[in-house]
């Protein structure tokens, strides 16, 4: 038997089929990496879906049902809208960011049909900004928010009728900002490039020695936590030219303060 699972992770920001190959070989790796000491059984990237580029992934072998929940638990797979209920917490990435001014769509991997998550302007004002009327654009700005950035979202209302799914940033998500604005610490987040790539350009800048941490959210989408009194912009500056046609953003805790209490 042959057990077939979608994943969440999406590959994203090749430009032609060469780098498009030398990706799906790094997730293989990855995958390999993952899986490592299930020898008898065989996994495998069956094909990336052109309407969402996420992977279909073959599993055959005696561990395949121990093998198809291990990717579900630590990466993750779609969902069918029907199942979606209230109260479920759901892995996502913002999507669309700054397109519509009533709030922040999450892309959860919701389909039949495609859903994205809504993140109303309501909900972003109460988790984000204490309730404070502050535009959409403020705390876009604020936090930095872009494409691809993870988040973990509970569902809070479901319209069937309508298509139509709200949620709000479950406490998980709003710790990491939280630890950074209590801590003082700064923070990037990138996206378009692997977590061992992202290492080797803080090591070639010479500012692997300035992080805390560095958490893989997704494949391409990492989180680099600096010691205090590192200045992310600068290291963005740093790290650039080695990270080609990546998304970087700079999480900092003096414009989170300033948004909150202002």
């Amino acid at each position: 038997m042959v057990k077939k699972i979608v994943l969440f992770d999406k590959l994203y920001g090749f430009s032609n089929e060469k780098t498009k190959k030398l990706l799906i070989k790094k997730y293989n790796k990855y995958l390999s990496e993952l899986t490592k000491g299930f020898e008898n059984s065989l996994i495998a990237i069956k094909k990336i879906r052109n309407y969402d580029n996420r992977l279909e992934v073959m599993i055959k072998g005696p561990e395949e049902v121990f093998l198809f929940n291990l990717l579900k638990k630590e990466i993750g797979t779609i969902h069918d809208f029907s199942e979606i209920k209230e109260n479920m917490i759901l892995k996502g990435n913002l999507t669309d960011v700054g397109k519509v001014g009533f709030g922040i769509f999450v892309d959860c991997g919701i389909l039949n049909p495609k859903t994205d998550v809504l993140l109303s302007l309501r909900t972003l004002r109460e988790q984000l900004c204490n309730n404070k009327q502050k535009s959409l654009t403020q705390i876009i700005k604020a936090y930095d928010l872009v494409d691809h950035f993870p988040v973990k979202i509970k569902i809070i209302d479901v319209k069937k009728k309508n298509n139509e799914i709200q949620g709000k940033l479950t406490q998980s998500t709003l710790q990491l900002f939280k630890k950074l604005v209590d801590e003082n610490l700064e923070a990037i987040f990138v996206s378009g490039q692997t977590k061992g790539q992202l290492k080797k350009a803080l090591i070639k800048s010479g500012h692997l020695r300035d992080i805390v941490s560095i958490k893989r959210y997704g494949f391409l989408e990492n989180i680099v936590i600096f010691k205090q009194g590192t200045e992310a912009p600068g290291i963005i500056a740093n790290i650039g030219k080695f990270l080609k046609k990546c998304k970087i953003s700079a999480i900092r805790p003096e414009k989170i303060r300033k948004l909150i209490l202002e």
